[in-house]
């Protein structure tokens, strides 16, 4: 990497961490303090969930709105930011700045707007039950996170790479009658599981915590509560069908697959315009681990940081999954696609 790109890439670490890390964090600090001076003016308990029809229907002291800002609204914002700055740490990483800026400030403006408003709207009442519905904060939140999220994408500066180590290996020679297969088991890296885990058990706390102040203050589970134990539920099920994958290059094209064949990818051979390696970063690129979808990479099976084979189909769609010894399966495929066009 040249002096001119290390000077670069050292700018627009310092940028991000100012864009994605300080100043997300003094937004929600900023509204934390005006949730705890606002708490002598709310009902208690107070409104902390809104159902369907829009109306209140979870309870808590009102404290716990300050709390949900801090290790919620920050909590989620140092998090990703963490991740990428550790990702940037290792020379030559692609990590897509402007990507990972955009979803903190859209989850700030998101977060931010809802966490505050739910509380002003509350200030004055005698009882939670008369708070009114929370459709227009919620609106309000998703409007302000796109602007938020599009500036930070504008201000936000790409760091520079190492030169691109991707190419298209020479293909395997086959003859016309010759049968051939290459299998490979890939498993979501270390990193990968801790995150998802991490989220998992955020989410399982978060309903044990709801359900548990629901039970104190009503004697049952609200409609809010219910929902956030069927998201853990949700949650934990897409976890563990996208820890493990089987990939299977042969003559009908490339298949990716759950050991229960559920989620599951085949390319037709026909379809494959060209199949080669890349280098990979899962949070840079994808913005995390397993089923993925990026703009300008499309979809992948993105499992650990490394080697991966991408193919190319004929209507320039693009799949990649990383994969140990993706040369071969890219020379396989190669192969396969000169024996079809040969033919």
């Amino acid at each position: 990497m040249s002096d001119d790109q290390t000077s670069e890439r050292a700018r627009a670490i310092r940028r991000f961490r100012w864009l994605g890390l300080y100043l997300p964090l003094a937004v929600f600090g900023a509204i934390a303090v005006v949730q705890l001076a606002l708490l002598p003016l709310m009902p208690d308990p107070a409104a902390t969930h809104w159902g369907l029809s829009g109306g209140p229907d979870g309870f808590a002291p009102a404290w716990i709105h300050p709390l949900m800002t801090v290790f919620i609204g920050a909590g989620i914002s140092a998090l990703i930011a963490g991740i990428a700055l550790a990702e940037i740490g290792r020379p030559g990483r692609r990590v897509a700045y402007r990507l990972m800026a955009a979803v903190i400030w859209w989850e700030v403006g998101m977060l931010g707007v809802s966490f505050l408003g739910t509380v002003l709207v509350q200030v004055g009442l005698d009882d939670a039950q008369d708070a009114p519905s929370a459709t227009g904060m919620l609106i309000a939140g998703l409007l302000v996170g796109i602007a938020l999220g599009v500036a930070a994408w504008k201000l936000s500066i790409e760091p520079p790479v190492e030169d691109d180590e991707s190419h298209v290996p020479a293909p395997v020679a086959l003859s016309s009658s010759e049968q051939a297969v290459w299998l490979k088991t890939v498993t979501m890296a270390r990193s990968g599981r801790l995150v998802l885990g991490a989220a998992v058990v955020l989410v399982l706390v978060l309903a044990a915590v709801t359900a548990s102040l629901d039970l104190a203050t009503s004697g049952r589970l609200s409609g809010g509560t219910w929902i956030v134990i069927g998201s853990f539920v949700l949650v934990a099920v897409l976890v563990l069908l996208g820890v493990v994958f089987r990939v299977r290059v042969d003559d009908s094209g490339l298949t990716v697959r759950a050991p229960i064949g559920w989620p599951r990818i085949h390319v037709p051979r026909e379809e494959i315009r060209t199949a080669e390696v890349v280098s990979v970063n899962p949070m840079g690129e994808y913005g995390g681990w397993g089923w993925r979808y990026a703009a300008g990479n499309g979809w992948g099976v993105v499992m650990r940081a490394g080697e991966a084979l991408r193919v190319t189909r004929t209507n320039g769609r693009v799949f990649t999954v990383t994969v140990e010894d993706a040369e071969t399966g890219a020379a396989l495929l190669g192969g396969l696609t000169q024996r079809r066009e040969s033919a």
